[in-house]
């Protein structure tokens, strides 16, 4: 019996002393990287009596170190010393170590003059999981510690953030530019409390544990053949929630089930169909404990079997005696007769063993051409092949043109193709130039000379265009056109605004369409607190966006344009704006200035804030507008 004792007691010290150094080491087997902003050369907000914020954020990121080394976490820092390190190169060691958290470590300043003190949290506005948490742990602890009673979490959108493979936090431990708070930041006692208050946020997010999920695929991108997907995880504990977004957004529902028999393994599918294209998938799972995962993302390729596919050449006929190239159009599609958008190596096949390989654009069209020697005779056979499987047959008759026959191109002043423009001729007759910007048409008699009336898209004035001949029947002609504003042909342009400006907004939009930029509006629910930050997280689910503009109207007696505060392009903008106001003598004045506003420094756009004192005389804003335009137009 004493034996059994003895052995009770040993196996009972045993799990206390382990449970005991698990509570010692509460991050073993946690990874972190710390980022303390700014250094060398760029010093960051600096305090009135010359602190540098990058000496006080490597001081804090290393007291920070040290605590989360006791805790058992590995911990690496972007930077040891004064040193200068793009936003790029920071994020790319995230890359590289892919650690399990990425703290951003800052303190604030104020353009305007500020007495309260507060800290700022900003966590990564895409990812609702572990850097949410994490933030919100984070500005508890900071409030209890002193740090600012205003404290405040903010989904963001800073490139550390954004850009990130990692659950990524940027901290705001208070504003330098206040005396006294510059004053408590010179102690070390201040120090170590902010360092003590994000350790204590790290430790409570981690308390149960990381819940690590692992998807099981193979290859980059995953690529499947059906509509619908089933990717099969695995992860640490037991998932209660997937939260899934797909980029770009087509609506589609997800689902997740159990796999019996096998642990915490579970099956991830999607209940609307895709089609074909790339997809970004973006998951975040949570367990029942309320632990979160990172953000998992995962790469889609959808690639359908082809089906109802179309060769089709531009013209109806080939001209007896046709020398040169002759351009069909290809069209991938699927069973559903839906376009097939995706890219595949394509060959045609005709006459008598001739060839022609090409691949088609990521929407799934391409033009190909037939090599004719013009002796062809009859008729020529096309078979459109695929994996060397025939998928679509056409075959063009050869005949002698008996109106005039004209096939032609449509391509921009630097010889881009320029597709979906309507070209009229005769008294009623009309077709569509297509991929390649290749049209056909018959003229009804053969004149020598023949006006085309061509109507580009968006970004190009309508034209009439004479094809000069000596009357011969087969017309070949070239039409180039230049950009109403190649400046802004093809740009992005997002519009950020109260219902309140939509007359404004409309002057803006129409303007910048017509000369060929894609307008995004961004949705502002006026009905929500903070309603730009659901806007940004917008602007930012966007592929490259170009420029953003925010519309605001505001208490004050003068008109503003804000802009980054490190200049820039938006700076630019703003300048040349206001340079050309100045001719217009405006009522009130015009401050053209760096601006703190929320979606200025947020998105990976040029961002600029049109903001409009509440009393200007009707007339004013358009004004402002039509001058915007002018320089986007010239210098964009």
């Amino acid at each position: 019996m004493k034996i059994n004792r003895h052995i009770l007691i040993l196996v009972f010290l045993l799990f206390a002393t382990s449970g005991f150094a698990q509570n010692l080491k509460p991050l073993k087997g946690i990874s972190i990287l710390l980022d303390p902003g700014h250094g060398g050369g760029d010093p960051g907000a600096v305090g009135p009596t010359g602190l540098k914020e990058s000496e006080v954020n490597l001081r804090v990121a290393g007291y920070l170190r040290d605590l989360l080394r006791a805790d058992g976490a590995e911990v690496s820092m972007t930077r040891n010393k004064d040193k200068a390190l793009t936003l790029a190169e920071r994020v790319e060691l995230a890359e590289q170590q892919k650690p399990d958290l990425f703290v951003s470590i800052h303190h604030n300043a104020s353009l305007k003059p500020r007495k309260t003190d507060r800290s700022e949290i900003y966590y990564n506005a895409i990812d609702h999981g572990l850097s949410q948490a994490v933030g919100r742990n984070m500005t508890d602890e900071l409030a209890e510690f002193g740090f600012g009673e205003e404290s405040i979490i903010v989904p963001a959108g800073f490139f550390v953030l954004r850009n990130n493979p990692s659950p990524a936090v940027l901290t705001e431990g208070g504003y330098i530019s206040i005396p006294h708070v510059e004053k408590g930041l010179k102690t070390g006692k201040a120090l170590t409390n902010q360092a003590e208050a994000l350790r204590r946020a790290i430790r409570e997010t981690f308390k149960d544990g990381l819940l690590k999920v692992k998807l099981l695929v193979s290859g980059d991108p995953v690529k499947i053949d059906t509509p619908y997907f089933n990717l099969i995880f695995t992860a640490s504990k037991e998932v209660s929630v997937v939260h899934a977004r797909i980029v770009p957004d087509n609506a589609s529902g997800f689902g997740f089930d159990r796999l019996p028999s096998f642990g915490n393994s579970y099956r991830l599918f999607n209940t609307r169909p895709l089609a074909s294209g790339e997809y970004d998938l973006q998951l975040t799972f949570t367990s029942p404990d309320g632990s979160c995962s990172a953000r998992t993302r995962v790469k889609l390729q959808v690639n359908l079997p082809f089906a109802n596919s179309a060769v089709e050449p531009v013209a109806p006929f080939i001209a007896e005696g046709f020398k040169g190239r002759f351009p069909l159009k290809v069209t991938l599609r699927d069973d559903q007769g839906k376009l097939n958008a995706r890219e595949a190596d394509i060959s045609l096949h005709y006459g008598e063993g001739r060839v022609v390989n090409s691949r088609t654009s990521s929407k799934g069209e391409t033009t190909m051409f037939l090599e004719l020697d013009g002796s062809e005779k009859g008729q020529v056979a096309v078979g459109l092949v695929v994996d060397d499987e025939v998928i679509a047959r056409y075959d063009i008759p050869i005949y002698t043109p008996v109106k005039r026959y004209i096939l032609g191109r449509l391509l921009t002043s630097g010889g881009n193709a320029i597709q979906n423009a309507k070209v009229k001729f005769g008294k009623s007759g009309q077709t569509v130039t297509g991929p390649g910007g290749y049209f056909f048409c018959e003229y009804p008699m053969i004149y020598g000379n023949i006006q085309l009336d061509v109507q580009p898209p968006l970004g190009y004035a309508r034209t009439d265009f004479w094809v000069r001949t000596a009357g011969e029947p087969v017309c070949l002609p070239e039409i180039r056109l230049a950009p109403l504003a190649e400046n802004l042909l093809g740009k992005r342009v997002a519009i950020m605004a109260p219902l309140s400006f939509d007359n404004l907004v409309r002057k803006l939009v129409k303007p910048l369409m017509n000369a060929g930029a894609e307008i995004v509006r961004l949705n502002l629910p006026e009905n929500i607190q903070n309603p730009e930050y659901q806007a940004v997280l917008e602007a930012n689910l966007q592929q490259n966006l170009d420029l953003l503009i925010s519309f605001k109207r505001e208490l004050a007696g003068t008109m503003s344009i804000r802009h980054y505060h490190r200049g820039g392009r938006g700076k630019r903008i703003a300048d040349a704006v206001n340079l050309g106001l100045a001719n217009e003598r405006p009522p009130v004045k015009v401050i053209v200035a760096a601006g703190s506003d929320y979606e200025i420094a947020h998105t990976g756009a040029t961002a600029m804030v049109l903001a409009f004192p509440e009393q200007l005389p009707p007339d004013y804003p358009e004004k402002m507008v039509q001058q915007l335009i002018q320089v986007l137009s010239s210098g964009f």
